[in-house]
């Protein structure tokens, strides 16, 4: 993997290509990483969006049951959790 400056990107695109078949490439702002570039495989591109987004979306479920587990949320019981909904809707109708 790659990385390249906004800096970098900006005065000389180019070197986006450099990275190599099939790589993928890190674009960093003021060196944290703010994007990453990948090299598209010639098919739908629809689909690969939808894989990306599918990745994005199960990468964000597994940080909730971490958090859950680690607030202890994981031992609601059903009863629990229906009690803290009902407190949320009454909250939201005030």
């Amino acid at each position: 993997m790659k990385f390249i400056t906004s800096k970098e990107l900006r005065n000389n695109p180019s070197k986006l290509w450099e990275s190599g078949a099939g790589g993928e490439t890190v674009v960093t702002v003021n060196g944290k990483p703010k994007a990453i570039v990948i090299e598209l495989d010639g098919g739908d591109i629809e689909e690969q969006l939808k894989s990306i987004r599918r990745a994005k979306a199960e990468s964000a479920l597994d940080k909730l049951r971490l958090y859950s587990i680690q607030k202890g949320l994981n031992k609601l019981t059903g009863k629990d959790i229906l009690t803290e909904i009902e407190k949320a809707r009454k909250e939201n109708i005030k």
